[in-house]
C-alpha cells in the first residue's frame, strides 16, 4: 500500500510541476492523451528526434517521462545528452517514482490513466 502512495504522490507532483510551467516530454500521442486524462494541464512535448525535441524545449524546465522499457531508456539517455548542450538537466526522478512500484503491472506511459481507473474501480 505504501508503494501505491508513492505512485499517487508522484502523479500529483507531475501535475503540480506541469501546472507551474515544467514541460513534460513523452514518446507519443497516446502518452500525451493518457496524461491529459490524468489531469495534467501544462505543456506536453512529443518526442520527434533528439535535436528537434531539445530545440523545442531549449532552456525550459523539463520532465522526461518516457516508457519504462529499453526504448524509453534509450530515448531518455539521448535527450539527456541533447538537452545538456543547452545546460538543461531535466527531471527523470518522477519517472522512476511512478514506475518503481507499478512496473510489474505496466511499463508504458499510455497505460497510466487506465491503470489508475482500474485501481479506483477495484477499491
Amino acid at each position: 500500500m505504501e508503494e501505491l502512495k508513492e505512485f499517487f504522490d508522484a502523479i500529483e507532483e507531475l501535475k503540480e510541476l506541469s501546472k507551474n510551467g515544467w514541460v513534460i516530454v513523452v514518446e507519443g500521442t497516446k502518452d500525451a492523451k493518457s496524461l491529459r486524462d490524468l489531469g495534467v494541464e501544462g505543456e506536453i512535448v512529443i518526442f520527434s528526434g533528439y535535436s528537434s525535441t531539445a530545440e523545442k524545449i531549449g532552456y525550459k524546465k523539463a520532465i522526461l517521462l518516457t516508457d519504462y522499457d529499453s526504448e524509453g531508456f534509450d530515448i531518455e539517455k539521448g535527450l539527456l545528452k541533447a538537452l545538456s548542450s543547452y545546460g538543461n538537466f531535466p527531471n527523470i526522478e518522477i519517472k522512476r517514482k511512478i514506475f518503481r512500484c507499478i512496473r510489474k503491472d505496466i511499463t508504458k506511459v499510455e497505460e497510466l490513466s487506465n491503470f489508475i481507473r482500474r485501481g479506483k474501480n477495484e477499491l
